[in-house]
């Protein structure tokens, strides 16, 4: 998940077109700016319009400490053009951002960003994850569909999973998908499903092995030796505390209640 795909590529064109992106503004100097973020408050020195204007739900005007503060610098825009080839720049801060975020989150905070949507129904989390293009967007609105007000997006790309006190949730991030899909809530983590396109539905208890493959394609890698240490004493804690599935199906509402009864335990 360190390189551009192809569906990061449509949301830059969206943003591109619909003016977001092309028309930001840079402060000279940039500007620093508190944000809480799964519960983790840090500044930035944010120096597009662009950057401030995704985060804006995120910004934290609390009382709680600032934990880290960082700077996006030259050398990291750069990096980020490197792993995604040639995009607008202030597309670059932001994940350039989204990068160190996540760098701390797995050193210091028991967090990992992990590629899936995220749905909230009664104050239990359901992470769906797969390969950009499967379907995970399209599985989470037949969820919205089938229970209607009940069925809150969380994240709808890339939500941030963290461990308090032995439990896991699932926290909204800003970098919330081609649909811009996200809520600055967080609930507690029930069940995560992997996803797979079928012409019949169908879904079965998933393997802690199969789910730790996945997650770690489905992730930022820490560059540290240490740090990936970490992430995988913390995949592996995850997966051992909550339901685990994978889920074939197709694009029926029939998916979604048999996911969702399956999951849950509850009979529509």
């Amino acid at each position: 998940m360190t390189n551009i795909n192809h569906f990061d590529k449509i949301i830059i064109e969206f943003l591109f077109y619909s003016g977001e992106i092309g028309a930001s503004t840079v402060s000279k100097g940039g500007k620093m700016v508190k944000y809480k973020i799964a519960d983790i408050v840090f500044e930035a020195l944010v120096s597009h319009s662009f950057t401030k204007k995704v985060c804006a739900a995120y910004e934290y005007n609390g009382d709680e400490p600032v934990e880290f503060s960082m700077v996006i610098t030259k050398e990291d825009i750069d990096n980020e053009r490197r792993r995604t080839r040639d995009f607008y720049e202030e597309y670059l801060e932001w994940l350039a951002l989204l990068r160190k975020l996540c760098a701390y989150a797995v050193q210091n905070a028991n967090a990992l960003l992990f590629h899936s949507s995220a749905i909230m129904v009664d104050g239990n989390a359901y992470l769906f994850t797969a390969p950009s293009g499967t379907g995970k967007s399209t599985h989470a609105k037949l969820w919205r569909e089938l229970l209607g007000d009940r069925a809150v997006m969380i994240n709808d790309d890339k939500p941030i999973v963290r461990e308090v006190d032995g439990e896991f949730f699932v926290y909204g991030t800003p970098w919330n998908g081609k649909h811009r899909l996200d809520s600055n809530i967080k609930a507690k983590l029930k069940a995560i499903c992997i996803l797979n396109r079928a012409a019949e539905n169908s879904i079965r208890k998933a393997s802690t092995k199969e789910m730790l493959l996945t997650i770690l394609n489905q992730t930022i890698r820490p560059e540290q030796v240490g740090d990936m240490d970490k992430l995988l004493k913390l995949i592996e804690k995850m997966i051992t505390s909550v339901e685990l599935y994978s889920l074939g199906c197709n694009t029926q509402i029939s998916a979604a209640k048999l996911s969702y009864e399956t999951m849950s335990g509850e009979k529509l």
